[in-house]
């Protein structure tokens, strides 16, 4: 018998992965067989056991596929850039993009299910985290360029800043199923760019006295430690 060659072992993995994005988006989680993404992608039963062990799986890897996809464009994208301000945009710009990309789902909502999912699921959970920490890096190295170029401050959280404006993104992923029919995607970019206008406003300002918080001084610490290495 012939060997499968590993590219067309990945071009079907790649198809049933597809497929199962287009079912979960339309239908649900609990409410897709893998009948359904058997359906969608043209492939038998046995075809999609032979390279996924369950409906579960699959969910996982669909998730899983959206955050890699979303940061191949983004790296792409970044090409042209040459500001902080260009590339935080243009990152905000791909969020909002993608939110509907998805077999026409509101908000991404392969990404909000997984959500639900977290607490029941540890697999979900643990993509979830790896999805987090991803975007998280990605964000880092945006920000640490600002603070090389002087276009951010020095003292800047970039771990902190980069989980809370991530936390802001999620939330207008979220504010966008709540509009629904009233959904404009300028909306959400005007949000988010109001924010970063005050994050590249901070570069020629001294870091501002606020309460201590728990936790926090260490963190400003370790970022400073980061920023001047």
């Amino acid at each position: 018998m012939p060997r499968v060659s590993a590219a067309h072992e990945q071009e079907v993995r790649d198809r049933i992965v597809g497929a199962a994005v287009r079912v979960f988006s339309d239908k649900g989680f609990h409410s897709s067989t893998i009948a359904d993404v058997c359906r969608e992608s043209g492939l038998s039963v046995g075809a999609i056991y032979t390279y996924f062990s369950s409906k579960e799986e699959l969910f996982r890897q669909s998730c899983d596929l959206i955050a890699a996809r979303g940061l191949d464009e983004l790296a792409e994208r970044l090409l042209s850039a040459t500001t902080t301000a260009e590339r935080m945009t243009i990152a905000i710009g791909l969020y909002v993009e993608t939110i509907d990309e998805y077999a026409g789902a509101p908000g991404q909502i392969s990404l909000v299910q997984a959500w639900a999912e977290a607490d029941r699921e540890p697999g979900v959970r643990e993509m979830l985290s790896a999805r987090r920490e991803r975007l998280v890096g990605a964000g880092q190295f945006l920000l640490r360029q600002g603070i090389a170029s002087a276009e951010l401050p020095a003292w800047l959280d970039v771990d902190a800043v980069t989980r809370g404006f991530l936390g802001l993104l999620d939330g207008l992923l979220l504010q966008r199923i709540e509009a629904g029919s009233a959904y404009r995607p300028g909306d959400l970019q005007r949000r988010a760019g109001a924010v970063l206008e005050l994050i590249l406003a901070a570069a020629g300002a001294p870091r501002p006295s606020l309460p201590a918080a728990p936790g926090r001084a260490g963190a400003v610490e370790r970022a400073g430690a980061i920023s001047t290495a």
